[in-house]
C-alpha cells in the first residue's frame, strides 16, 4: 500500500497549485494583479494586450476588463501575496525532511534544527532557541517545535516586511500619503506631498487594514447570497429532475389508463359485433327453414302429379284433375318470391372516431400549466398576530405536480403597503396551505405567483381584523380638515367626513387621497351649514347614498354618492317634521330605516328610507329610555339601536321600534366608565366603539356592555385626541376617528 504523504507534502502540493499561471501553466514570473483579483504573469498579460485589436486587457478567466495604466502592464499592481506563497513553498520544501534540517541562524555547521521562528522565518537549533527565550530583543518571537510545524506552516510563515524604494529618491517608502493614496519616502513629504496628509505606515497600518477588511462586508454578504443561490439552484436542479420523473410517471399512468379504456372498449365492441352476427345468423336460419318448406311442398307436388300421370289410368287421372289443379294453383298463388331473398345483409361495420384518432395524435402537452386558484376558506376573518391558513385548490389537475417552492405568496396592506411574506406548504390533490402573520390590520390583498407569474384570480382581497387587545396603533392620518365631525365608510371603502365649520362633506380614497367634496354651503334647501353626523344608506338599494345631519339648518339631507340631492327634511321647532339641533345619524341594516338623535329634544327620530317620518322615541331625563342630550346613534347586526346618552354618561340599547332593552357605562374616567360619550358605532362582530368627548379616548365594549379596551388620551400627538366627535369601523376592525379640534381623522389598527 502506498505511503500516505506527510502534512508538509500535502501543504506543498496545495501551495504549488496556486503558483501556476492559468495562461502559460508555468510558475508565475513577475505576477501582476488584475482588477478582478486574478493573477497572471506579466509577459502573459502583455501577449493578451498585444493580440487584442483594441489593445484592451480582458481577464482570460472571468472576462472582466482591467483598465491599463499609462505604463502598460508593468504599471499594474504586483501580486505580492504570490511572492509570499513562493516563500512558503521554499520553507515547505525544507520541512518535508525535518531530520535533515540544519540551523539557519548560528555559525555551527550542520547543527540540527529543533524549532521554527515565525518572525525570523528560519529553522533554529536548540541553542538558538534558548537564546530566543533569553534575549530581550527575541523574547516575543513565536517559536514552534519541528514536530508541530508541519500542520501550521502556512500560517507561521510571515510575509516579508519589505519596503519598496522611491523611484525619485531611491529611499525606502515608509510613509503613506492619505491625500493621494500612495506610498512615499521621507523626501517626498517635503517636496511633492508637502501640503498633503500623510502618516508613517507602521503607525496607521492597522486602521487602514481594518478599513479594507470592513469594505469586504458587502462582498461577504454577496458571497453568502451566491452560496445560498447555488444551494437553491442545486436544489432546484434536483427538484426539476424529481418533478420530471413525477410527470413521466403521470404520463405513463395516463396512457395506461387510456390503454385500459381502449382494451375495455375493444371487448365491448367485439361482444356487440358477436351479438349482432348471431342475431343475423338466427334470422337467416329461420328464413332457410321457410324456404326449405316451400321447396318440399313444390317438390312433393311435382313428384306426385308426374307419377300419377305416368302410372295411373286415364280415369283415375281425370278423377283427381280438379283437386290437383286447385292445389297447384294455391301453391302458385301463395308463392312470394321475396321470401327467397336473404333478409339479412352484410351491412355491419366498425366506425372508428376520426376525431378521437386526431385527438390522440395531439393528446397531452408538456409545458407550464395555466393555473387558476380559488380560496377554499373565507378570507375576511384573518386576525393580526395569529397565523391563518388558507388552502387553494386548482381546477387543473396538473397543479398537483407543481412544487410548493415555485409558489410564492405575499400579503400587502392596502392602507400602508406593508408586505408580509407567506409560507406555502403542499397538502396534496391540488391544495396548498398559505400561512401568514400580518402585523397590521385592514383591507389587504393576497398575491399568489407560480414560477414568477401571477395566477388567475390573484390578488385575493383579505380583510385582516385587528384583535381588540392589540387595537390602538395609528396606521394613517388624514390632515388639513376643518373641525371634522361625523365620519362614515361606503362599500368601496371610501372615507366620508363632515367638516363642521367648513360646511362641506369631503370624500377620501381608502388610502387617504381626497376624491371629491359635497360643497353646497347656505341655508336654502339642499345647502348646508354647521354639519354634524354622516351615514351611508346602502341598506335598501345598495347605492351608497350619503346622509348628512345639517345642525345649523335643522335638517337631514340625502345625497347620491356623486353629490346629487335626493331628499331633505326638517326645520327648527318642536312640531312634526321639525328638529331642535339634530346631531347623530345611522342606517339600520335590518329594516333599512334611518335613525337620527335630536340633541335638545332628547329623542330619536325614525324615518323610512325615503326620509318620510315613521316614529320617534325617548324623552328628557335619566330613567330607562330617557336621554340627557343624546349625541349619536348606531345599530348592530340584529337591528338593535344604540344611543350615546351624552350627559347621563351611558349607552342605552333599544329594539328597532324604540323599546328599551338595557344600558351600560356610567359617568367617570376609569376603564369601563364613560365621560361624555359623543360618538358610537357597532362593528360586524357586534362590538361597540364609543368616543368619549371629555376623556379623549375610544372605549370598546361587547354588545352586552362588557368593557374590553380603551385607547387614546388628551393631546395632539399620534394616537391622542382633542375631542373625538365621530367614529366608524370597517369590516377589518380598523377604526376611523374624527379628531375635532386637531383637524384630522386618525385611522387605527
Amino acid at each position: 500500500m502506498a505511503e500516505r504523504p506527510s502534512a508538509a507534502q500535502e501543504a506543498l502540493s496545495k501551495v504549488e497549485d496556486q503558483l501556476s499561471c492559468l495562461v502559460c501553466l508555468e510558475p508565475y514570473t513577475n505576477p501582476r494583479l488584475l482588477s478582478c483579483f486574478h493573477v497572471y504573469c506579466q509577459h502573459c498579460l502583455e501577449d493578451i494586450v498585444a493580440h487584442n485589436r483594441q489593445g484592451q486587457l480582458e481577464c482570460p478567466k472571468c472576462r472582466r476588463p482591467t483598465p491599463l495604466p499609462p505604463t502598460g502592464v508593468n504599471g499594474l499592481q504586483a501580486a505580492f501575496h504570490v511572492h509570499h506563497l513562493f516563500d512558503i513553498q521554499e520553507t515547505l520544501k525544507k520541512v518535508r525532511e525535518p531530520q535533515k534540517l540544519a540551523c539557519e541562524k548560528c555559525s555551527v555547521t550542520n547543527r540540527k534544527a529543533t524549532s521554527f521562528c515565525r518572525q525570523c522565518t528560519e529553522f533554529i537549533c536548540a541553542k538558538c532557541t534558548d537564546m530566543h527565550k533569553e534575549w530581550k530583543e527575541l523574547k516575543n518571537h513565536e517559536l514552534v517545535s519541528i514536530e508541530k510545524v508541519e500542520g501550521d506552516l502556512i500560517r507561521l510563515v510571515s510575509p516579508k516586511k519589505t519596503f519598496p524604494r522611491c523611484p525619485k529618491h531611491d529611499d525606502k517608502m515608509r510613509i503613506y500619503c492619505e491625500t493621494c493614496g500612495e506610498l512615499i519616502c521621507i523626501h517626498c513629504t517635503v517636496q511633492i506631498h508637502k501640503d498633503h496628509k500623510y502618516s508613517v505606515i507602521a503607525d496607521t497600518f492597522e486602521s487602514h487594514k481594518k478599513e479594507i477588511l470592513d469594505s469586504l462586508g458587502p462582498i461577504e454578504k454577496q458571497l453568502e447570497a451566491t452560496d445560498t443561490a447555488l444551494v437553491n439552484l442545486d436544489g432546484r436542479h434536483a427538484e426539476i429532475i424529481e418533478h420530471g420523473g413525477k410527470i413521466a410517471t403521470n404520463i405513463h399512468s395516463k396512457f395506461d389508463e387510456i390503454h385500459q379504456a381502449l382494451y375495455a372498449r375493444e371487448g365491448e365492441l367485439v361482444a356487440e359485433l358477436e351479438g349482432r352476427t348471431q342475431q343475423q345468423l338466427k334470422s337467416l336460419s329461420a328464413q332457410r327453414e321457410e324456404v326449405e318448406i316451400l321447396q318440399t311442398q313444390r317438390s312433393s307436388c311435382l313428384h306426385f302429379v308426374r307419377e300419377s300421370i305416368r302410372t295411373g289410368s286415364p280415369g283415375d287421372v281425370l278423377k283427381m284433375k280438379q283437386g290437383v289443379v286447385k292445389q297447384v294453383r294455391e301453391l302458385v298463388d301463395t308463392f312470394d318470391p321475396n321470401t327467397l331473398e336473404p333478409r339479412e345483409i352484410t351491412n355491419t361495420c366498425f366506425v372508428p372516431s376520426a376525431q378521437l384518432v386526431k385527438d390522440f395524435k395531439e393528446f397531452g402537452t408538456i409545458g407550464t400549466p395555466s393555473v387558476t386558484v380559488t380560496p377554499t376558506k373565507r378570507l375576511d376573518k384573518t386576525r393580526v398576530q395569529g397565523t391563518t391558513s388558507l388552502r387553494f385548490s386548482n381546477t387543473n389537475d396538473q397543479l398537483t405536480q407543481i412544487p410548493s417552492s415555485t409558489i410564492k405568496a405575499e400579503l400587502i396592506s392596502k392602507s400602508t403597503n406593508q408586505t408580509t411574506k407567506c409560507v406555502v406548504n403542499e397538502r396534496g390533490k391540488g391544495e396548498y396551505e398559505i400561512s401568514y402573520q400580518p402585523t397590521v390590520g385592514g383591507a389587504s390583498e393576497l398575491i399568489v405567483k407560480v414560477g414568477g407569474e401571477e395566477v388567475a384570480g390573484s390578488p385575493f382581497p383579505v380583510a385582516v381584523k385587528t384583535p381588540i387587545d392589540k387595537l390602538g396603533t395609528v396606521i394613517k392620518t388624514i390632515n388639513d380638515l376643518k373641525t371634522p365631525y361625523g365620519v362614515a365608510l361606503n362599500q368601496a371603502g371610501e372615507i366620508i367626513v363632515a367638516e363642521c365649520d367648513a360646511g362641506i362633506v369631503s370624500i377620501f380614497s381608502p388610502t387617504g387621497d381626497k376624491l371629491r367634496i359635497l360643497d353646497t354651503q347656505g341655508t336654502a334647501v339642499g345647502e348646508m351649514k354647521s354639519l354634524r353626523g354622516v351615514a351611508v344608506d346602502s341598506a335598501v338599494d345598495g347605492d351608497d347614498n350619503i346622509l348628512v345631519v345639517d345642525n345649523g339648518n335643522h335638517r337631514l339631507l340625502k345625497f347620491s354618492r356623486g353629490g346629487d340631492l335626493i331628499a331633505a327634511v326638517g326645520s327648527c321647532g318642536d312640531g312634526p317634521g321639525q328638529f331642535n339641533h339634530p346631531i347623530g345619524v345611522c342606517v339600520n341594516s335590518v329594516n333599512g330605516k334611518v335613525y337620527m338623535v335630536d340633541y335638545d329634544a332628547n329623542c330619536v327620530h325614525i324615518f323610512n328610507s325615503d326620509l318620510t317620518f315613521s316614529s320617534k322615541f325617548g324623552s328628557g331625563g335619566s330613567g330607562n329610555g330617557q336621554f340627557s342630550s343624546p349625541y349619536d346613534v348606531a345599530s348592530d347586526r340584529s337591528g338593535c339601536v344604540y344611543v350615546a346618552d351624552y350627559i347621563n354618561g351611558r349607552v342605552q340599547v333599544f329594539t328597532p321600534d324604540g323599546g328599551y332593552l338595557r344600558q351600560f357605562g356610567k359617568k367617570g374616567r376609569a376603564n369601563g366608565e364613560l365621560n361624555r360619550p359623543a360618538s358610537i358605532c357597532v362593528d360586524s362582530d357586534d362590538l361597540v366603539y364609543v368616543g368619549e368627548y371629555w376623556n379623549n379616548r375610544v372605549s370598546v365594549f361587547t354588545c352586552e356592555g362588557v368593557f374590553l379596551k380603551s385607547f387614546g388620551s388628551k393631546g395632539s400627538g399620534p394616537g391622542q385626541f382633542n375631542y373625538p366627535y365621530g367614529i366608524a369601523v370597517d369590516q377589518c376592525g380598523v377604526v376611523y376617528v374624527s379628531d375635532y379640534s386637531n383637524n384630522r381623522v386618525q385611522i387605527f389598527s
